[in-house]
């Protein structure tokens, strides 16, 4: 769902890592060592509770801007750069009295009428590089099945205040949302500034079913950049 995150890069004060590949750094306070860490996403979930990973840091963009970005990792923690998708409900689906039909671009056929089963169906491959200065620092790939078995299935109201008619068009809620979950380890990075890419793999294109924009609405076949995060490595 490109549109919704494009559209969030000049909010003041967030790091949001766009899938046509822009980032904004945002400045922020050294966290406090604690046994128990703790993000709160916009609509007020603790996130680290929601993935199951309450003492691990986790790289978390609040994209509605109702609260700060989580950017902040101690080193020395295991951190997890968490990255999802979401696309439309199935079409024919009725909420609060609308009855759901999807919108793609002219020419488009997914293979799946359900726009998550047809993403979910189509990527192959997560590939994570960690970069400081512009040098690579870690660099992993990610297979279709770890990656599956990874990441967690919920829905956009789990983390977001819901509905948003802000992107042009309605999200729902019971929005379907898709979210990777992979860990890091800080130990090997130096304290400052550091940036993290990544790319994901699909064996054809796949559009989320929420307007009829190629451009911020699709993912292309191949490998491509879909987003990328700047992030803080600070003293325990």
């Amino acid at each position: 769902m490109l549109r919704f995150l494009t559209r969030l890069a000049a909010v003041p004060m967030l790091a949001v890592g766009v899938l046509a590949g822009g980032v904004l750094a945002v400045p922020h306070a050294a966290a406090a060592a604690s046994p128990v860490a703790r993000c709160l996403s916009d609509n007020g979930s603790n996130v680290n509770a929601y993935f199951g990973v309450p003492r691990a840091d986790v790289i978390w963009l609040n994209l509605q801007g109702v609260r700060p970005p989580c950017v902040t990792v101690i080193q020395g923690n295991t951190f997890y750069r968490t990255h999802g998708w979401l696309t439309q409900l199935p079409p024919g689906t009725v909420v609060g009295g609308e009855t759901i039909a999807t919108v793609y671009p002219a020419g488009y056929q997914p293979d799946h009428a359900a726009p998550m089963k047809d993403f979910l169906s189509k990527i192959v491959q997560a590939r994570y590089v960690v970069s400081r200065d512009g040098q690579v620092e870690t660099t992993r790939t990610v297979g279709r099945r770890q990656l599956l078995a990874r990441a967690k299935m919920g829905q956009f109201g789990d983390l977001f205040v819901a509905p948003d008619t802000s992107p042009g068009f309605t999200v729902h809620g019971s929005v379907p949302e898709w979210t990777t979950l992979e860990p890091f380890s800080s130990r090997s990075l130096p304290l400052g500034q550091h940036r993290i890419d990544i790319y994901w793999t699909l064996t054809k294109q796949h559009c989320d079913g929420f307007a009829s924009d190629a451009a911020s609405n699709c993912i292309p076949a191949g490998e491509s950049l879909s987003t990328s995060t700047v992030f803080d490595v600070v003293p325990r």
